[in-house]
C-alpha cells in the first residue's frame, strides 16, 4: 500500500513551508491515544497519557474524536486544515474549522469507517443541531491542556525546521529540502518534476490541484497528506530536531553543572537521551546535531566507559552504561 503523488515543475515552484498549530493538535492526539508512537515524545506521552483517558471518560465528544482517527489510512480533513499564510495563530485554525459544513463533516467521518457502523458516541454529535462546533469545542480543549502550555518551545523548534528545510533549498535544491521528509517517504526526481512516495497509505497515484504543497512539520513523528477539496494540499512531517523538546534538561539533573563542565553540554545532552536504547540516527534527529558531532562525541563517551553500543541488525543501538547511570545521577546516587 503505497500513496504515489506526482509533482510537477510548476508544484514545486508553487510549494512551500509552513506552521499550522491545529496540526499539533491533530498530531498530539494521534500519539496520546497509541494511534502512533512516537520515541522522541516518549517523556510527554508517559506524562500526558493518563490524562487523555481521563478526559475522553469524563467527556464524550473527546472520546468520540479520538475515535475517528486513524493510524494509517485517511482521517477527517477538517479538524486540520491547512493553514492560510504561513504561520497562522490556534484561533485562526479553529475558525476555519468551525466554518466546515455539516454534511461536509459527516461525509468525512463516515469515509473514515468504510461502511462501517459509526460508534454511537460520534452518531450522537451528528444528531446535535451544531456537530462541527462540538468538534471544535473539544479540539480547544486539547490545545489548552496539552499543546499550549508548550506551545513557545514549540513554536522555536517549528521554526528552526523551516530555517533547515531553507538551507537545504538553498544548497541543494528541492531534492535536498525534501529527500529527508520522513524516514518512510520517499522523493524520486524526474524530468517533468518528482514522485512522492509515502507507504502504508491508499494504494493510488494522485496528481495535485493547482496550488502546489504546503509543507507543514510537527513536533510528534506524525505523518499525513491533505490532497482533498476543498482544503489545500499539504503533506504533515516529523520537523527536524523535535526530540529536543522532550528530552530531560541535562540541568535538571543533581550533578547537572558539574556534568556540564565535565564532559560538555553535547556530551551531557546525549547522555540524557539514553532513558531507552537509540540510534546514532535517532540522535542526530532528536538533538539536531550532525552525523558526525554525534558519532564523534559517542566515541568519547565510549571509550570513556559511559556509554555502550550493541549491533540490532543493521543498526547499532546505544545506551548508557552503569557507571554513565551513576554519572547522571550525580551525589545522590548510592
Amino acid at each position: 500500500m503505497t500513496l504515489r503523488i506526482e509533482v510537477s515543475a510548476g508544484d514545486l515552484a508553487a510549494s512551500r513551508f509552513a506552521i499550522s498549530p491545529i496540526t499539533q493538535v491533530v498530531a498530539a492526539l494521534l500519539v496520546l491515544s497509541g494511534r502512533i508512537s512516537s520515541w522522541t515524545a516518549r517523556p510527554w506521552v508517559d506524562r500526558n497519557r493518563k490524562r487523555l483517558d481521563a478526559l475522553c471518560k469524563a467527556d464524550l465528544d473527546l472520546a468520540a474524536l479520538v475515535s475517528v482517527l486513524r493510524a494509517r489510512g485517511y482521517n477527517p480533513d477538517f479538524i486540520a486544515p491547512p493553514p492560510q499564510g504561513s504561520m497562522s495563530t490556534f484561533p485562526q485554525d479553529l475558525a476555519v474549522v468551525r466554518e466546515t459544513p455539516a454534511d461536509r463533516a459527516w461525509q468525512e467521518v463516515v469515509r473514515v469507517f468504510e461502511g462501517r457502523a459509526l460508534p454511537d458516541k460520534v452518531v450522537r454529535i451528528f444528531d446535535s443541531p451544531d456537530p462541527v462546533g462540538r468538534f471544535t469545542r473539544v479540539l480547544s480543549l486539547v490545545w489548552e491542556k496539552f499543546v499550549a502550555p508548550d506551545w513557545e518551545r514549540m513554536r522555536t523548534v517549528l521554526q528552526r525546521d523551516l530555517a533547515h528545510r531553507a538551507d537545504q533549498l538553498i544548497a541543494k535544491g528541492w531534492d535536498g529540502a525534501l529527500s529527508e521528509l520522513a524516514p518512510t517517504v520517499q522523493w524520486h526526481s524526474q524530468a517533468s518534476g518528482a514522485v512522492i512516495e509515502i507507504p502504508g497509505m491508499p494504494h493510488e497515484r494522485r496528481a495535485l490541484r493547482p496550488g502546489g504543497i504546503l509543507y507543514l512539520p510537527n513536533v510528534f513523528d506524525a505523518l499525513w497528506v491533505c490532497l482533498d477539496e476543498p482544503w489545500r494540499n499539504a503533506v504533515v512531517y516529523p520537523g527536524h530536531g523535535a526530540g529536543v523538546l522532550w528530552l530531560t534538561p541535562a540541568s535538571h539533573h543533581p550533578a547537572a553543572v558539574h556534568l556540564t563542565h565535565l564532559i560538555g553540554r553535547s556530551r551531557a545532552l546525549i547522555l540524557t537521551a539514553m532513558d531507552e536504547p537509540i540510534t546514532t540516527t535517532q540522535l542526530t534527529h532528536a538533538l539536531c546535531m550532525s552525523l558526525g558531532a554525534v558519532g564523534d562525541h559517542l566515541s568519547v563517551l565510549r571509550k570513556s566507559g559511559l556509554v555502550e553500543g550493541t549491533r540490532r541488525g543493521r543498526a547499532v543501538v546505544y545506551q548508557r552504561t552503569r557507571l554513565g547511570d551513576a554519572l547522571l545521577a550525580g551525589p545522590a546516587a548510592d
